[in-house]
């Protein structure tokens, strides 16, 4: 049997790994569990111009040869994944969940576009990682064809688009990409094989009903009555921008959705304008310093865990979307780290190094919240906070089907009266749970202003000493950020139960299946209240 852990909580959410039934061997699982594909070569024995064949064969080796240095030096980035056969490509959940509807050439292009910007991003991440011995060495071995004076992520770029304009000349070309195209899991079905997932998952399902319910308890009690510990700090966002009003924002997402796939992509100054105007406040009960908001720091390569410099408050920022019917909506993601989430004693199965939140805004078409959801960064302790225009589907409230993990729904999002969509957010000492969603006119307590910082940023940090690293391995995980409920919860899919993750590995139920960035978890989860 798995104990509940003690505390408040099962650590609810982290999760990697599932599988529907126990049968499923290891090697299915591979191949249903998102495992990183590698770039395969591809012929060109069929063209008949000898410079362009050997152009394409030599682009086609240089994709091979770094890959294998990026390999071999273990920077390899995982926020996006590769394509066999398709080395300039890279896939996330939401850009597989076109695979079978990009039917006309200007959707199938535009969907090409994204998959190879995702691609472009990852070797831009992978190659200032490179140590710089390595990255010369690699430049060095290149045919003097390739190795012109520019720097190879410029001549990685130019190699996708020769490839990619050879490739899908060829019209079966995009129905072997559609075939290889899946979206990725963070659930292994081995794990849940042999840790009899359909017994152990009973016990599971009972700690997280009971952390539910003092959840529930907790956000009943009137705002007075929740403890404070040390001193209530408010770290709000900087007076840099005006917030839009709602007309404002209506006329953002209508021009920044003008595309084949009516996916809104916003400019430059139109996302700091709207991640200004939708910015939480984070009311933070202070007592020590693993409180304090912070900026993930490395010293040097060998380290073997990130600090967080408290003197250096800042949230990180994110752009997603997810799909609603045949509305594709924008979301906006706001991201902080704290130093640790500390144990109480050495039966406290749940602390350790670095702990964080990421609190998300998904807006309507007409501009306003439609939901907000969070999770601790290690995809635990998802909770929703829906407007008055949702309501749960039954099936996605309270007890729901077998093996499949009702949603926590504390409280109903606030109407923000102040600024338009600012919230605040009352976070607890500690186990940095949210406590309370309230509207702006909150009492402050003492202030601090944050900065804000790109969230890709955290995928290649600079090194005090030179050089740069990710904050996060090669599978996703914050280094040093083990938690000891591992022990107990593997038998749930999770080969890292608690571990701090990468955007596009947050898992956030223990009992079924769900990711934080699943593009149909809106839809999923709720329906539309027809009184609104």
């Amino acid at each position: 049997m798995l104990p509940c852990p003690t505390g408040q909580s099962l650590a609810y959410a982290d999760m990697q790994h599932l599988s529907q039934t126990l049968a499923i061997s290891v090697g299915t699982a591979l191949l249903a569990g998102g495992c990183t594909l590698v770039s395969v070569q591809p012929a060109f024995e069929e063209v008949r111009n000898s410079t362009q064949r050997a152009q394409l064969q030599a682009c086609s080796g240089l994709f091979v040869r770094v890959d294998r240095a990026i390999s071999r030096a273990g920077v390899k980035d995982t926020q996006a994944v590769r394509i066999a056969g398709f080395p300039y490509l890279r896939l996330n959940r939401f850009l597989a969940s076109f695979r079978d509807e990009v039917t006309s050439d200007a959707a199938f292009d535009a969907w090409l576009d994204r998959l190879q910007r995702l691609g472009e991003q990852g070797y831009n991440v992978e190659l200032r990682n490179l140590p710089q011995a390595q990255a010369i060495d690699l430049k060095h071995s290149l045919p003097g064809d390739i190795a012109e004076d520019r720097d190879l992520s410029t001549i990685l770029r130019d190699c996708g688009a020769r490839l990619r304009h050879h490739q899908f000349a060829e019209p079966a070309t995009r129905a072997r990409l559609r075939k290889v195209v899946r979206a990725p899991t963070e659930y292994t079905n081995w794990r849940r094989a042999f840790g009899l997932y359909p017994i152990t998952a009973l016990p599971v399902e009972k700690c997280i009903a009971r952390w539910h319910r003092i959840t529930q308890d907790k956000y009943a009690r009137p705002l007075d009555a929740l403890p404070i510990e040390g001193e209530l700090v408010s770290y709000v966002p900087p007076a840099d921008f005006t917030p839009l009003t709602a007309e404002a924002i209506r006329a953002v997402l209508r021009r920044s959705a003008r595309n084949a796939l009516g996916i809104p992509e916003p400019s430059v100054a139109d996302k700091e304008r709207l991640f200004a105007t939708f910015a939480p406040v984070w009311q933070v009960d202070v007592a020590t310093n693993d409180d304090r908001i912070g900026a993930p720091t490395w010293f040097a390569h060998g380290e073997s865990k990130p600090s967080i410099d408290t003197a250096r408050p800042t949230v990180y920022r994110h752009i997603s979307h997810t799909r609603v019917g045949s509305d594709v909506l924008l979301q906006l993601n706001y991201i902080v780290w704290f130093p640790a989430r500390p144990r109480t004693s050495v039966f406290d199965t749940l602390g350790g190094h670095l702990d964080g939140i990421t609190w998300r805004v998904t807006l309507s078409r007409d501009g306003h919240p439609l939901l907000h959801d969070s999770i601790h960064n290690c995809g635990c302790y998802h909770m929703f906070f829906p407007s008055a225009k949702l309501r749960p589907r039954k099936h996605a409230n309270g007890p729901g089907a077998p093996m499949r993990e009702s949603m926590l729904i504390p409280q109903t999002a606030p109407q923000s009266t102040d600024s338009f969509g600012r919230l605040t957010l009352r976070i607890a000492h500690r186990t940095h749970y949210i406590e309370r969603v309230l509207t702006p006119n909150t009492t402050y307590g003492r202030v601090v202003t944050y900065a804000w910082d790109n969230y890709d940023n955290l995928r290649s940090l600079s090194l005090v000493h030179g050089g740069r690293r990710s904050l996060f391995r090669q599978d996703g995980v914050v280094p040093g950020t083990k938690r000891r409920e591992r022990f107990y919860l593997w038998p749930m899919g999770i080969p890292h139960p608690g571990e701090m993750r990468q955007w596009g590995h947050h898992a956030t139920a223990f009992v079924g299946h769900r990711h934080f960035d699943d593009p149909y978890l809106l839809e999923d989860a709720f329906e539309f209240n027809d009184q609104e």
